[in-house]
Formats: C-alpha cells, sequence, structure tokens
C-alpha cells in the first residue's frame, strides 16, 4: 500500500489541478459574447463561409499510416544495437524480425490494392 500513496497523491493533486482550472476559466471568462466576436476572423475581411470548412478523412487515414510505418521505422534502430550480440546466440533475432518485416510489408501490400493512399 505504501509504493501506490505516490500514485495516489499525484492522481489527487492533477485532479485538483484540473478541476481548479475549468472553475477559475468559468469565473474569469467572457459572461456574454457578443455574435460579431463568435464569428471567424480573416484580418479585417468579412468572411465567406463558416469556420468548419468539410475536411476528407483519407487525410487522417494518410496520418496515421504515416506514423504506423513511422514507428515501424523506429524499431530497427535498436535492433541493429542489439543484433551484433545476438549472433552467438543463434538467428532467432533475425528471423524475428524477418516476420516483423513480413508482416509490415503485407501491410503495405494491402494498402497499395486498395488504393488507400489516392486523394481523389
Amino acid at each position: 500500500m505504501e509504493t501506490l500513496l505516490p500514485l495516489a497523491i499525484l492522481l489527487i493533486v492533477s485532479l485538483l489541478l484540473c478541476a481548479s482550472i475549468l472553475i477559475v476559466t468559468q469565473l474569469l471568462g467572457p459572461k456574454n459574447p457578443v455574435p460579431s466576436r463568435l464569428e471567424s476572423y480573416e484580418c479585417g475581411i468579412k468572411p465567406e463561409s463558416g469556420p468548419h470548412v468539410p475536411f476528407k478523412s483519407s487525410f487522417y487515414l494518410i496520418a496515421v499510416l504515416f506514423l504506423l510505418f513511422d514507428v515501424e521505422a523506429a524499431f530497427f534502430l535498436p535492433w541493429a544495437l542489439v543484433y551484433k550480440e545476438s549472433l552467438a546466440e543463434g538467428p532467432a533475432l533475425l528471423w524475428a524480425l524477418l516476420v516483423y518485416l513480413g508482416l509490415m510489408a503485407v501491410g503495405l501490400f494491402y494498402i497499395l490494392q486498395k488504393k488507400i493512399l489516392r486523394l481523389n
């Protein structure tokens, strides 16, 4: 129980901090918003459309795919650093990486077959 005490204190302090920030913004924030202040501001020019412009979901998908393959590349540095020492123990680490690369290649092949990277 003593090992969880610092975690409990951190949780309580963070919850109190979040609650106090929300309370202070409610007390000190603007009370009567004027309709002209709620419009989007475009450097003094009258806005042509609303502030919410539709956004293609394919951009989000490409961003997630980029993160996925970027994290994949981040796994190669630790593997390369440990690979030389693990050669004496056998090819297990090499086979693990080849399986990992195979799964990523299958994922990339699937993405290319479904034509997900096209923006139309």
